[in-house]
């Protein structure tokens, strides 16, 4: 694997993808539900998992420092 051809960590779909689920996670910490029925929160680390594994398996480019 070539590490020239990595890319920084704000250029991470993954990583940027966590950080809104950390958000959302904090939010919902305290109360926080937004529109979404609060019987739908349950779903969203679902959501959530399964789109991290779509974009690891998309993923070419390793992060670099």
């Amino acid at each position: 694997m070539n590490l020239n051809n990595g890319k920084k960590w704000y250029e991470s779909k993954t990583i940027w993808l966590n950080v809104l689920a950390l958000i959302v996670a904090v939010a919902a910490g305290f109360g926080y539900t937004g529109e979404l029925p609060a019987d739908w929160v349950v779903f969203v680390p679902a959501i959530i998992a399964i789109i991290n594994l779509i974009l690891r398996l998309v993923t070419d480019r390793p992060i670099i420092r």
